[in-house]
């Protein structure tokens, strides 16, 4: 499949839809751009739209690559990425009512979720996501190289494809059913063996053409139904429903707010979700969804990171530096850090390059150099 080079008229700081329909245009009107020149679209089919592809070019630069971008009969929207981009792009995502499959399998990204709340997406993973009608996201993916394969299934035919999957009183439907306008249904989970497999062979197609095409549909399938038992597991195991609404996502921002503010204090979850004013199940579940790890994770991974900076930056003693991030002991302050970074405190500072080691364990939410 040859790759079509789409003029950067509409700016190369974006994503496909960008490239495709211009700044904040739907996946929709992307594929809607796609159709009128795919290479490989196919006669249409008996009872609905025809299969059709291309790869679009991620810029006019060849380095930056593309992405393979692929409509099973308007049910599925499949978009593959192989890019290698030279600086962070930015992209909208507009409420279509689409059940989201992302494997991102190289390259972290950050999401925004209407002005509400951050989401770090890790790799190697799957994140699920549907939005409510009114809730807008942004995803940001950092320059450098990104492998990922996502899945824009219509509601129509996932809610088919579950009640013939699961029965029609599945646990799926009633939970995307009842996600509100102003919500969002997102769960991230580890990848699993048979999911990894089908997206290897939808990565690696043999095929050129129609041929192409059934074999990408095919294994789209494949990882739909592999990821329909993941996300099953997934829900049951976390008993935690992940639906946000924008003021769970505030709440939870305010909360990592006051962890930041005063690290001399290492405050109770009870005692967060009070001066938030929420309950400690949804402040937990929270933290797991926009952050990736539980609140102790969240707040130790920072202290452990502030204390760093302290040593190498602000030239503190062992002694200031455990007051500094909440410890009364040194003691305790010496093995905590010891067991999180690998060396001691008093080691920081005579280590080689500790300015590579302050960029190696910076803090994403306010990196070296940042107030």
């Amino acid at each position: 499949m040859s790759i079509f080079p789409f003029r950067a008229d509409h700016g190369d700081d974006g994503l496909f839809r960008t490239r495709l329909a211009g700044r904040h245009a739907r996946t929709t009107e992307a594929f809607h751009c796609l159709r009128a020149t795919a290479e490989h679209a196919a006669a249409p089919h008996a009872k609905g739209p025809a299969l059709y592809g291309q790869r679009v070019a991620a810029s006019d630069d060849p380095a930056e690559g593309y992405w393979e971008m692929i409509s099973l009969r308007d049910e599925i929207f499949l978009v593959v990425t192989s890019c290698h981009y030279a600086k962070e792009r930015t992209e909208s995502v507009l409420p279509e009512g689409f059940v989201e499959f992302h494997f991102i399998l190289k390259g972290p990204a950050r999401v925004e979720f209407s002005e509400s709340g951050q989401v770090q997406i890790g790799s190697p993973n799957l994140t699920v996501v549907q939005q409510g009608d009114d809730m807008l996201y942004q995803v940001h993916c950092g320059p450098g190289p990104w492998r990922s394969v996502s899945l824009y299934v219509t509601q129509e035919y996932f809610d088919a494809f579950a009640k013939a999957s699961l029965g029609a009183d599945n646990s799926f439907q009633k939970k995307l059913n009842a996600v509100g306008n102003e919500q969002v249904s997102c769960h991230q989970m580890p990848v699993g063996v048979e999911v990894i497999h089908a997206i290897e062979k939808l990565l690696a197609n043999p095929y050129q053409g129609y041929r192409r095409l059934l074999f990408a549909e095919a294994k789209a399938c494949e990882i739909l139904c592999a990821s329909l038992d993941l996300w099953q597991h997934h829900i049951e195991n976390e008993n935690a429903p992940g639906v946000f609404s924008t003021r769970d996502l505030r709440l939870i921002e305010k909360a990592r707010d006051i962890m930041l503010s005063d690290m001399t204090r290492v405050p109770t979850i009870p005692e967060l979700a009070r001066a938030v004013g929420t309950n400690t199940s949804k402040l937990k579940r929270g933290f797991k969804f926009l952050y990736g790890m539980t609140v102790f994770e969240f707040g130790h991974s920072h202290r452990m990171n502030r204390a760093l900076n302290l040593l190498i930056q602000d030239r503190l003693s062992v002694n200031e530096v455990a007051c500094a991030v909440g410890y009364q002991h040194q003691t305790s302050f010496t093995a905590s850090f010891r067991e999180h970074f690998g060396f001691a405190p008093k080691d920081a500072r005579r280590m080689s390059n500790p300015e590579e080691i302050l960029a190696r364990h910076a803090d994403p939410l306010n990196p070296p150099g940042m107030p």
